[in-house]
């Protein structure tokens, strides 16, 4: 038998090859669904960390600014002393003081300067520094309450008072709504809203200062 010519085998070889298959629509159409689901999940995932980690940077300013509070509130004590040319406990000087006469859930406006230095206010900034009279409407990310109340009250004078601080600011990432500190009034602070309003809380005990007679 004769050889093929090489023609004859390459057109056999030719011949014999499956043509070229492309994707179809259908296919094309299935990749780019899950693709897109796929996205929206990372998406998702990406806001859900990005609001988790900035509530947790609040909620870390919030922790600071209550405990900031806390020691004003005991600073301010130092100040609850006795009368001057009294040795008893039985008349005790609660003027001087300004934050510890407080006794409902309030804002403590009377610690409130309207200049500095120094600033010691009830409204804070997102990176929780106090804010200026006129700056806490428009300012404000976070507010303070402060309540004083006796662990003695049957005792006369009262000579140890609990000092309880809240700290309250807009849950979201959005920043805080226009007036936020002002349209916490004492009315609303005592029932805040927990739907829209994040809130610590802190605690700690006060007495008089026997050691400063006055």
């Amino acid at each position: 038998m004769k050889p093929a010519s090489l023609s004859a085998r390459r057109r056999r070889g030719l011949g014999s090859r499956r043509p070229a298959r492309g994707f179809t629509v259908i296919e094309i159409l299935i990749a780019m669904t899950i693709m897109m689901i796929g996205a929206a999940a990372v998406i998702t995932m990406q806001k859900t960390a990005i609001q988790a980690n900035l509530e947790a940077r609040k909620t870390d300013v919030a922790n600071s600014i209550a405990r900031m509070w806390l020691e004003r509130l005991r600073r301010d004590a130092m100040q609850w002393t006795y009368v001057a040319g009294n040795g008893s406990a039985s008349t005790i000087n609660v003027i001087a003081p300004r934050l510890i006469k407080q006794t409902t859930w309030a804002f403590p406006t009377a610690y409130v300067p309207q200049s500095a230095p120094p600033i010691m206010s009830y409204g804070f900034d997102i990176l929780g520094r106090d804010l200026l009279a006129g700056d806490i409407a428009a300012d404000s990310n976070f507010c303070v309450n402060i309540q004083i109340t006796p662990l003695e009250p049957l005792v006369t004078p009262v000579m140890l008072l609990r000092a309880d601080v809240r700290v309250l600011w807009p849950r979201g990432i959005s920043g805080a709504p226009p007036s936020f500190c002002t349209i916490l009034d004492q009315g609303v602070s005592q029932g805040t809203d927990t739907q829209l309003y994040h809130a610590i809380y802190a605690t700690t005990a006060l007495s008089v200062n026997a050691s400063q007679p006055q």
